[in-house]
């Protein structure tokens, strides 16, 4: 069985999810779902980025960043 090499971990006030993936776009777009829950209250909920490729990290952060920002005034 193979590793998935894209993680994001959330926390949130009601626990800590770990999403995995085989690409990019997939794990943004499975946490951009989850942050979505929470949106009006999303500076409540945090998260990590952990994949091999720093650049992709640092696009999936920034990405999930702007998410964030935009569910916030929602």
């Amino acid at each position: 069985m193979t590793t998935a090499p894209y993680r994001v971990d959330i926390f949130a006030p009601d626990g800590r999810r770990s999403l995995v993936a085989f690409t990019e776009r997939e794990v943004a777009l499975k946490a951009e779902s989850l942050l979505a829950f929470y949106k009006g209250n999303v500076l409540s909920v945090g998260f990590t980025v952990t994949c091999h490729d720093p650049e992709a990290a640092r696009r999936i952060a920034f990405y999930l960043t702007d998410v964030s920002r935009e569910l916030e005034l929602i």
